[in-house]
């Protein structure tokens, strides 16, 4: 790519071989060459500058959004000739760094740091880089792009959430199932049955296992935990869901699933009723947070919530964004089967500064009114820094 030395340079010839031409100096005509021959040289010399270089980037492989993480860029020179003022711009996880390599001998090797700070959320396969040589006038630019393979996860950020769902909802109405099942005059014994995918290895009953050679549980009437089934929106909306809007109903699931890790609690987790149902009830809150950690806002059509959960005792948690699409959510045949449902709704109005795509304050206000009429809970949130205060009572 030729620079603006590059053309200072070939003008300054051109005009001196017109002197040259209409005075008849010798000496003008070596001189204007030679002005010419400068840029060509540069040129042949910056291309075979960034030629026979190996490029590795070396991650930790894992970090926290809104984290740094250092990484070693390793370049291996496989040229006997050296290489020259060589310039990177790596990019990984979201983030850019810049080197500046002075020389690399030939047949050898240099090892650098670089340190990417600010990661966004993700699963990388990889980074890339641009190596930018204007070896050895500066008269013209080289450039060389890269594809590196450097694995990296950016987990999703959370907040850290002292209480527990069945603080205060023992005797609330809002009881499922959990971890352990409830041996206390609040579940009413009825019996034994057999054992279900759904069920907790906790609730196995093994004299009868024992004597009919099949697995049985016991079974009470009600037990006394939440059982939550978080159901993430990732409809991007008429307008576009804004990345700030969603990464704030990321970042509510996964302070919400930490808080159930930390309980040892089961938990539900999907895109809609149908996918989590799919995906069943368990423990495993990393293969959870691996999940948020690639799921994005490209959904095309507004959640459905004409079906159900295949588990009664569950409860639902909807992470809503506040589309116009959800004005009328409460009519929806879900929450008469699931009638304690709780709906978090981001406000995308504040968060993305405005929109005609989102609720303005009146239909959330509205639509709370509804869904608490219909025996729901609804929780909106305006802003992803205070998520604490706003999860806490929960």
């Amino acid at each position: 790519m030729p620079t603006r030395k590059t053309i200072f340079w070939l003008t300054a010839a051109l005009v001196m071989y017109l002197i040259a031409w209409n005075i008849g100096s010798g000496w003008l005509y070596i001189l204007a060459a030679l002005l010419i021959a400068f840029p060509l040289a540069s040129l042949i010399l910056s291309r075979a500058n960034t030629r026979r270089l190996e490029l590795e980037l070396i991650s930790p492989g894992e970090a926290d959004s809104g984290g740094a993480v250092t990484a070693a860029l390793v370049i291996r020179n496989r040229s006997r000739l050296p290489r020259f003022f060589l310039s990177l711009d790596c990019s990984l996880g979201g983030s850019r760094q810049r080197l500046f390599i002075p020389a690399v001998g030939g047949k050898e090797t240099c090892r650098l740091e670089a340190r990417f700070s600010g990661l966004k959320r993700g699963i990388y396969p990889g980074g890339t880089a641009l190596l930018t040589s204007s070896a050895p006038l500066g008269l013209v630019r080289s450039r060389r792009c890269y594809a590196i393979a450097s694995p990296l996860t950016v987990y999703p950020a959370w907040q850290h959430l002292a209480g527990d769902w069945n603080t205060d909802r023992r005797e609330a109405g809002h009881a499922a199932s959990s971890a352990s099942p409830s041996r206390c005059a609040a579940g009413d014994y009825l019996g034994v049955r057999d054992y279900r995918p759904e069920d907790s290895p906790r609730s196995i009953h093994w004299r009868t296992t024992a004597r009919s050679n099949r697995l049985a549980v016991v079974e009470y009437a009600r037990q006394t935990m939440v059982t939550p089934v978080f159901i993430i929106d990732n409809f991007r909306g008429t307008d576009g869901a804004t990345e700030e809007v969603f990464e704030v109903l990321v970042k509510t699931a996964a302070s919400l699933l930490k808080r159930e890790e930390e309980h040892g609690h089961r938990f539900g987790l999907g895109r809609s009723p149908a996918d989590a149902a799919d995906r069943k009830l368990g423990y495993d809150t990393g293969a959870a947070m691996l999940w948020l950690s690639g799921i994005q806002a490209d959904g095309n059509r507004p959640l459905e919530l004409e079906g159900g959960l295949p588990w009664s005792y569950a409860t639902p948690v909807l992470l809503l964004a506040s589309h116009r699409d959800y004005a009328h959510i409460h009519q929806s045949a879900f929450f008469r089967r699931h009638p304690r449902s709780l709906v978090i709704m981001v406000d995308g109005r504040r968060l993305a500064g405005g929109g005609n795509g989102f609720l303005d304050g009146p239909g959330l206000a509205a639509l709370g009114k509804r869904l608490h009429a219909r025996g729901c809970r609804f929780l909106p949130i305006e802003t992803g820094e205070g998520l604490r205060s706003c999860l806490e009572p929960l």
